[in-house]
């Protein structure tokens, strides 16, 4: 523990991260590590001790608690996997496929062939993507003289022509978020009631919200979100945040959560002990399972060559796909990986740096810290060293 304990220390006070949260579970429940670091510092004054009740900006972690919020509808005969949500969703329903580019630059948009699944949005499948992260649709932007999304509701925000036809590409992207959506139209609520009464509160969690403030009538605070500068490498605070919320209506069920990390890992806990409290024990196991077509593993498997593709450590040898909540990790090729984590594992992230996984074997744990930009090479050694450790001392 020490060598870990170190390298948690030396990373807050070199100002890598201005707050750690790590956490991990065995399937029987006991605890292999809890632990809580960071506090009020000269360059980032704002920030409150964190312990349990620190609630952190989830950013795509939400897309978990979002996912088992759609697969409860699923047990419940209200939609199936591979249901059309076209006329659930309108908006998405009558998306074009962007096929290429005029000579004068404006979009070639083909009328869609293939339906739009849940399976599809659950899975990253269905050729919505995000506009910030794909050149294409920021020219799409461009053609209409509109910088980016700014809608306040998903239908306005995500309102894009599709990248591929459903089912035949992947792309990650908003899919997720339209999900959310489909749930909220399903159930006749909000997405946050909705995940209140049927997620969090079978788990006795109580901090889940996409609509946060600093400090709540119960004493939890919101951890200081911070982007580290190009030129010196320092840290500065973000005062609003992400602003994922900020003159928001709707609650996007992608991007725009906030949760403690203790609460957030009750729910990773609950899946890896498949204990019944949100979902049967099959659709659990379901979630294991890979869901993408011959042709969207394909380039899910050619985007993972990129080093830099998502948080977290990522390793030769691994066979993905896409499970139902996260990357699933289907199979090992070669035994390359640093960390002992198994076939049938899934894992995921949230943009300042989260990263959570739900290994079968038997082990379950979440790193949570709030820095920008993601990706950051000193935080991925933190998020390997966390997974080593978890490994080496959850298996003994």
């Amino acid at each position: 523990m020490e060598s870990l304990d170190s390298l948690l220390q030396t990373s807050l006070k070199d100002g890598v991260v201005p707050s750690l949260a790590l956490l991990a579970k065995r399937r029987d429940g006991s605890c292999v590590l809890s632990k809580y670091l960071g506090g009020s510092l000269p360059s980032w004054p704002n920030q409150c001790t964190v312990d349990s009740q620190t609630v952190f900006t989830l950013a795509s972690c939400t897309k978990l608690p979002t996912t088992v919020a759609a697969l409860q509808l699923v047990e419940k005969q209200l939609i199936s996997l591979d249901t059309d949500v076209s006329s659930i969703i309108p908006v998405l329903g009558r998306q074009k496929v962007l096929a290429g580019w005029n000579p004068d630059g404006s979009p070639i948009l083909n009328k869609r062939r293939n339906p739009i699944t849940l399976r599809h949005l659950l899975t990253h499948s269905s050729g919505a993507g995000y506009d910030f992260s794909n050149t294409d649709l920021e020219k799409f932007h461009c053609s209409r003289n509109i910088l980016t999304s700014n809608g306040s509701a998903i239908d306005e925000r995500f309102d894009l022509p599709l990248l591929f036809e459903p089912g035949e590409g992947w792309e990650y992207g908003c899919g997720i978020d339209w999900a959310g959506k489909v749930v909220q139209q399903l159930s006749g609520t909000s997405l946050e009631s909705y995940l209140r009464q049927n997620v969090w509160e079978p788990l006795g969690a109580t901090s889940f919200t996409f609509w946060p403030k600093c400090q709540d009538k119960e004493g939890r605070h919101l951890a200081s979100l911070t982007v580290k500068s190009e030129t010196t490498g320092r840290l500065k605070e973000l005062p609003d945040g992400l602003g994922l919320n900020i003159g928001v209506t709707d609650c996007f069920g992608g991007q725009g959560g906030y949760s403690n990390a203790a609460d957030y890992t009750e729910l990773l806990f609950s899946l890896l002990a498949n204990d019944k409290r949100l979902l049967q024990a099959e659709t659990v196991d379901m979630m294991f399972e890979g869901q993408l077509s011959k042709k969207s593993k394909e380039v899910l498997q050619a985007v993972t060559k990129d080093p830099s593709w998502a948080i977290g450590d990522f390793y030769p040898g691994e066979v993905y796909d896409w499970g139902l909540g996260g990357l699933l990790i289907e199979q090992l090729e070669s035994c390359d990986a640093l960390c002992a984590r198994g076939p049938r594992t899934l894992v995921w992230s949230g943009a300042a740096n989260l990263f959570w996984f739900i290994d079968r074997k038997g082990l379950c744990g979440l790193f949570a810290t709030q820095v920008l930009p993601s990706y950051d090479p000193d935080i991925e050694k933190l998020i390997a060293a966390f997974q080593e450790f978890v490994y080496k001392t959850g298996d003994s």
